[in-house]
């Protein structure tokens, strides 16, 4: 299966059942499907996307690929309340998952399309409910990671898991007055993770989910930081080898401390020209906090570093597929052997193959 395949075969049960949802990895081509509709279907088209500069984006891909935008509007789901009461040949949900508030799905009940898409990498039941609700049947149209890498649509990549052992010695954390090594304050997390789970199990209440969330949270960032000494290794390590990368970081504190100007965060000072400089190739390398890249179109990855996994996480599935963009992706993962790390490393590489994935320790 060819990229332009997948897109065809996509285009023709649009055609045919008028609702469709591409749930496929980034990388794979979905702005395709979009494109080759309004080739020959010159229809009004409202597109929806995360972010302003996504607009830009997509404008791009209907230039390179000689498209008119005479008919199309491409807005921000921000703006989505500005259609109110519209029709449309061809109605697009591009990052479909942000149609999900309660303001945006009441819009819906007065935006209307004759044909609708709706794009993403993740796109959980709930998501799925929320615009079958609105729009009625959806046919539903599914590419994996590795499904993709099987059809040669995406690189095969080389993922390299960094083994890191929690520290038994340094009594750095304090809890309730007293101090612990890295190995026992981890396991006081997980123990208040455990109990806010057993709770919330007993009585699934609002604050108990809360507790719970907030617990798992609390471990989820313990981690991620602890892994800075090594993040910091392998990212000295690839600009040393010169090489072009993207790290991506748990919190915007974590990017500032990593990378400094290169910090690429809701907080970073025009953001967008720090962006260029990137793609422009005076800069190789941008340490972001996920999410904030969805989306947006970069040059020339060759590598990308992932500090902390979350499970079956969007932002982790799009950070792997915002490297999977390079020619030969290097993909370096550092995880706490023993820990919740495992079961989220294997959430991420269960459905890649083992050829694949190789395992140093640190």
């Amino acid at each position: 299966m060819t990229r332009q395949e997948l897109q065809e075969k996509a285009v023709q049960r649009l055609h045919k059942n008028h609702r469709l949802l591409c749930q496929w990895a980034t990388g794979t081509g979905k702005s395709g499907v979009v494109l080759k509709f309004l080739k020959d279907n010159p229809v009004d088209c409202l597109i929806l996307v995360p972010e302003q500069n996504n607009i830009e984006n997509w404008e791009e891909e209907f230039h390179k690929f000689n498209v008119p935008l005479d008919n199309v509007t491409i807005a921000c789901y921000a703006s989505f309340h500005k259609y109110s009461g519209t029709k449309w040949g061809l109605l697009v949900f591009d990052e479909a998952p942000h149609i999900d508030t309660e303001r945006r799905k009441a819009i819906c009940d007065s935006v209307t399309g004759e044909y609708v898409l709706a794009l993403g990498a993740v796109i959980d039941d709930d998501e799925i409910f929320t615009l079958e609700s609105k729009y009625g049947h959806f046919d539903k149209s599914y590419v994996s990671l590795s499904q993709a890498i099987s059809w040669n649509i995406l690189p095969s990549p080389e993922i390299i898991v960094i083994h890191l052992l929690l520290d038994t010695k340094d009594r750095d954390y304090w809890y309730k007055g007293n101090a612990y090594s890295a190995f026992e304050y981890y396991h006081i997390l997980n123990k208040n993770v455990s109990q806010a789970v057993e709770q919330f199990n007993l009585s699934a209440s609002v604050w108990n989910k809360q507790k719970m969330l907030r617990a798992g949270n609390e471990r989820k960032r313990f981690l991620g930081k602890i892994k800075e000494d090594a993040v910091r290794m392998i990212c000295s390590k690839l600009i040393r080898e010169h090489k072009r990368f993207l790290c991506f970081c748990l919190s915007i504190k974590q990017a500032e401390s990593l990378g400094k100007h290169f910090a690429f965060t809701s907080k970073t000072p025009a953001s967008m020209r720090l962006l260029d400089r990137f793609n422009n190739h005076d800069i190789d390398s941008l340490y972001v906090v996920g999410k904030l890249i969805e989306g947006q179109n970069l040059v020339d990855i060759e590598c990308g570093v992932i500090t902390q996994l979350g499970g079956t996480s969007r932002i982790t599935v799009q950070e792997l597929g915002r490297i999977m963009r390079s020619k030969n992706p290097v993909i370096y993962i550092p995880v706490f052997d023993d820990t919740k790390d495992d079961s989220f490393l294997y959430t991420v590489t269960s459905n890649i193959p083992d050829t694949y994935i190789k395992h140093y320790k640190l």
